[in-house]
């Protein structure tokens, strides 16, 4: 099952030429699709690519399916007290990146590679709520 945080590439129904970067190239799914929802309807989720695109795709909608999940190591991790600086999002799911550089800095997974903070900055990467980054 997908979900926010999973890692994935093209699956068995992709036909939306080179949206991702191109065969092999990874992404991100950011939201669920839920039923009645007119941008992401139910079966479909949120995708934002390595490569910068985002996009919905579809995981059963219309009995098609775009994609296909390569890494679920970060599903259910949470790091509850802490907020992202980019999003403002309490409590971060999935990896968390702190700034060694800014007092307090957090971004979420999204942010840090969406490029939020300065970018010469040096991050420390933190998989679990009880990582040592």
């Amino acid at each position: 099952m997908l979900a926010p945080g999973v890692r994935i590439v093209r699956g068995p129904d992709w036909s939306w030429g080179n949206q991702d970067g191109g065969e092999g190239h990874v992404g991100t799914v950011c939201e669920i699709g839920k039923a009645g929802a007119v941008g992401s309807p139910d079966k479909t989720v949120v995708v934002q690519w390595d490569n910068g695109t985002r996009t919905n795709y579809r995981v059963g909608y219309l009995g098609k399916f775009d994609l296909r999940a390569i890494d679920n190591a970060q599903i259910g991790v949470k790091h509850p007290n802490i907020v992202c600086d980019g999003c403002d999002s309490q409590g971060i799911a999935g990896m968390r990146y702190k700034c060694s550089v800014c007092y307090d800095y957090d971004l979420c997974y999204m942010c840090y590679h969406g490029d939020k903070h300065d970018v010469t900055h040096s991050f420390k990467r933190f998989d679990s709520a009880t990582s040592t980054g």
